[in-house]
């Protein structure tokens, strides 16, 4: 309807924030609905419908909020064609003909693919069979409703209603970057979830399997291994490193630059930041921060290792932990924890997927005159209520506790 989202992004704007309300009115009344009914099959039927229908009315929609999808064009295309894509940056003079129409819109040409060998697998198979933009996003939405299957098969085995799992199929941000972009990060998600419906299931193959697919197709899967770790015996440890190793044998005479990439995007790019904005103004050093961050990560891993959490509650801090400490937050990046928000229903984080839209505001700027900018007042709109939200409930939860415990 409204086209291009950069040429009419006030609008879009305003039209997501309709919706996200709407959507959180849904949320509170399907867990009405189910409280009045034993048996919620008939309310989870109609939210599994409704995901499905929201899905494909975005499948033709132009990605113009996200440029990713033609880099997997390319590096699918890289790969039918016998190159190994962690070889070249696509602006590399060495394969100049290979350039197509669609390679104008490839972001970072003097960057190479920070994706790992699953994903650029399912690029090459996608890009074999069709090559188009639309054709594309099908594999990863069709990922996407797989992890909602899996959410519903995990809420159950949690004993927690099914009906829950509207946070994640009717969310409007997973709706926009996965339907809407194409973004990749729900394979990750998919097999992530995998590995956690394993361990819950005692399965150590399956959660094994599922993990290091995770990892070869996001890196940011790389998050649950404290988890993952704890809930196998010590002695299958060694298959994690053997199976990431069997990945990326076929990528292994390039795999150097390809870590090297990944660190210098990892190191240079900074955007949508919150804490790591604060811990930079606080140090005013880059590298004092950096460590800071890193120091948190890892007591963090270390507390989850200690820890009795399940899977899910592991993952959810995991995860939330870095977004709030990473130095960049794509909106996409958030996909990643809304699949836990099924089972915590966690106010501050759901309404962050829906604040976070407001960080496009950087391409009104942006295609009037190049020049990235983010606005601190806009920044401030994002993550204030965020914050505010979490510690506030965070108070609150401590205090009902304590008023249990004194009770008892």
């Amino acid at each position: 309807m409204l086209g291009n989202l950069r040429d009419a992004l006030p609008l879009f704007l305003l039209f997501y924030f309709c919706v996200f309300l709407m959507y959180l009115g849904a949320i509170r009344s399907s867990s009405r609905l189910s409280g009045y009914h034993q048996n919620d099959r008939g309310v989870l039927f109609l939210i599994v419908v409704f995901a499905v229908l929201f899905r494909a009315t975005l499948l033709f929609s132009e990605p113009s909020l996200s440029d990713d999808i033609y880099r997997y064009l390319w590096d699918g295309r890289l790969l039918i064609e016998g190159i190994n894509p962690y070889s070249y940056v696509p602006g590399s003079s060495e394969i100049i003909n290979l350039r197509d129409a669609q390679y104008e819109f490839i972001n970072h040409k003097d960057i190479g693919t920070p994706y790992g060998p699953l994903t650029i697998l399912i690029f090459a198979l996608s890009q074999y069979i069709m090559n188009s933009v639309y054709f594309m996003k099908i594999p990863f939405i069709l990922f996407d409703c797989l992890s909602i299957v899996l959410i519903v098969r995990i809420l159950t085995l949690s004993g927690i209603s099914k009906s829950n799992v509207i946070v994640y199929a009717w969310n409007p941000l997973v709706l926009i970057e996965v339907s809407g972009s194409g973004h990749n990060d729900s394979l990750g998600i998919f097999m992530l979830l995998i590995a956690i419906y394993g361990i819950q299931q005692r399965q150590r193959w399956n959660s094994l399997i599922g993990f290091t697919l995770a990892l070869l197709s996001k890196y940011f899967a790389l998050l649950f291994l404290p988890a993952i770790l704890k809930s196998m015996p010590k002695k299958d440890w060694i298959f994690i490193p053997v199976i990431l190793l069997a990945g990326f044998l076929p990528f292994a005479e390039h795999l150097e630059s390809h870590v090297l990439n990944i660190l210098k995007v990892g190191s240079a790019w900074q955007f949508n930041d919150s804490l790591f904005s604060l811990l930079l103004f606080v140090t005013n050093s880059v590298p004092v921060a950096k460590t800071v961050v890193f120091v948190s990560m890892v007591l963090l891993a270390a507390l989850v290792w200690r820890s009795q959490w399940p899977p899910v509650k592991s993952a959810m801090i995991m995860i939330g932990g870095a977004l709030m400490l990473t130095t960049t937050v794509q909106q996409w990046y958030l996909l990643w924890i809304v699949p836990f928000l099924c089972f915590s229903l966690n106010r501050a984080w759901i309404l962050l997927t829906g604040l976070v839209m407001l960080s496009y505001h950087v391409f009104i700027r942006y295609d009037a005159d190049g020049v990235w900018s983010e606005n601190l007042w806009i920044k401030l709109a994002i993550y204030v209520p965020f914050y505010f939200l979490l510690l506030s409930d965070a108070i609150r939860g401590m205090r009902a506790r304590l008023i249990r415990n004194n009770d008892t």
